[in-house]
């Protein structure tokens, strides 16, 4: 059915919701990506800068079995002023050093204090990013799905009417 006084003028008012819309929604997407792409300080002296988004993809690598290794006791305060007992001493720890798995051991504490440092909080950050993404995600679609429902309820019940005529004074009319 043709009505003109029915028809709505969208004006410009529309336009510019929509593009309200649309800088709300990527300044919301913007604030849940800032914990992935702003950069932080990890290792023991936060001196290791980092970067999440490129950090975090990074694979933890496994620490060393060390139960099998026997270290030397350190020297007692009298042996530390005897130079022999120093010597000797110096001799087992450079030995025990000089073994496979002590060196492995001890590039992955130099590894785990620099660019190992990064991975866990990377991680962190990209699962915190994730949640907020998701979050507006499901915000964003919950909005959509209401408006468009409301949309079409509204639509259909116009739509009712306009199918169903003007009502007749007799139709009202109710029989006893």
């Amino acid at each position: 059915m043709f009505d003109p006084e029915r028809d709505e003028d969208p004006g410009s008012r529309r336009f510019y919701l929509r593009l309200l819309t649309v800088v709300a929604i990527s300044a919301a997407g913007c604030l849940a990506l800032w914990p992935s792409v702003s950069g932080f300080g990890a290792g023991p002296d936060h001196n290791t800068g980092c970067l999440a988004i490129t950090d975090g993809w990074t694979p933890e690598r496994s620490a060393p079995n060390l139960s099998g290794i026997v270290f030397p006791t350190p020297p007692s305060p009298q042996d530390q002023n005897d130079p022999a007992a120093m010597a000797r001493w110096r001799t087992e720890w450079q030995a025990v050093q000089a073994r496979p798995e002590v060196r492995q051991s001890n590039d992955y504490l130099d590894w785990k204090d620099g660019p190992g440092a990064c991975i866990s909080e990377s991680r962190h950050r990209l699962i915190r990013s994730g949640i907020a993404l998701v979050s507006l995600a499901a915000f964003c679609t919950g909005i959509a799905y209401i408006r468009r429902t409301r949309t079409n309820l509204r639509t259909s019940a116009e739509w009712a009417e306009a199918c169903a005529g003007p009502v007749r004074d007799s139709d009202v009319l109710t029989k006893v």
